[in-house]
């Protein structure tokens, strides 16, 4: 039995476009009658039956153009583990960005029991960071920097957008204060790039912050006063981790900051 193009759309609910392009690319190439329309055979349904089928596994046009031209049973079943592989690994995907919006609803939903100013002491377990190269990247370029890490990483890591970022401080003495330069980061979930840094499990002194970045010197010296009367050890860099930022917010006094340093034997 033949078929004309128009009663193959009705029957499989595909375009004329659809056709013609699987046409072009010698997937389904139809017959022609002495008018020169397409002629659709029973041959030819068979393919398009298993062309939905594989697609709806999401199996590519040009896997599924190879295995029409080279149908076995061996094949069938290598072509069916690979989209399993395919399947576990977009699952996995899935659970990342899954745990991350996760976190992104506990930190939100906790911002509003903030004690701003509270120093404490918060045990860590190993974190690991992609950072930039630049040390010197003064406040207001903060956010430019993090857009030129990423766009650095994005094709090796292509979920880095979705992660929570913050900087290193760098202390420069400056007319009476310590100016500040930052060398920005962005978290990973775990050890998923060789060029990841290792920001090492232990005791960090924290305090966080609401609002302007301009808080930044103050809160960063009430930390040191806490670390000083304690007499705790510093063992590290200071940091600081956006935890709330414009991504989340027009409004500025709904930012919150984390600023955070390791220190030896905390007690």
């Amino acid at each position: 039995m033949n078929w004309k193009i128009n009663e193959i759309t009705s029957l499989y609910d595909i375009s004329a476009h659809t056709l013609r392009y699987y046409e072009e690319i010698n997937l389904v190439v139809p017959q022609r009658g002495s008018n020169n329309y397409r002629i659709y055979t029973d041959e030819h349904l068979q393919q398009l039956n298993i062309i939905r089928d594989l697609r709806k596994l999401d199996i590519p046009l040009e896997h599924i153009k190879d295995y029409l031209e080279n149908r076995t049973v061996p094949k069938t079943l290598h072509l069916l583990k690979k989209q399993k592989l395919s399947i576990e690994q977009e699952l996995r995907n899935l659970k990342e960005k899954q745990n991350r919006i996760i976190e992104r609803i506990d930190t939100l939903t906790h911002s509003d029991q903030l004690i701003e100013g509270n120093c404490k002491i918060i045990p860590y377990p190993d974190r690991y960071v992609i950072v930039s190269n630049d040390m010197d990247t003064e406040s207001e370029n903060v956010d430019i920097s993090l857009k030129e890490l990423y766009k650095k990483y994005q094709n090796k890591l292509p979920y880095l957008d979705q992660c929570m970022f913050g900087s290193f401080m760098y202390f420069t003495p400056m007319n009476g204060y310590d100016a500040i330069q930052h060398q920005v980061f962005y978290y990973l979930d775990y050890h998923s790039s060789p060029d990841s840094m290792l920001i090492p499990k232990g005791s960090y002194a924290t305090i966080c912050y609401k609002g302007s970045y301009e808080k930044t010197q103050h809160y960063l010296a009430q930390l040191k006063d806490f670390i000083v009367e304690n007499k705790y050890e510093t063992a590290g860099e200071f940091f600081e981790t956006y935890l709330i930022d414009f991504h989340e917010t027009n409004v500025e006094d709904e930012y919150v900051t984390r600023i955070e340093v390791r220190i030896k034997d905390a007690k």
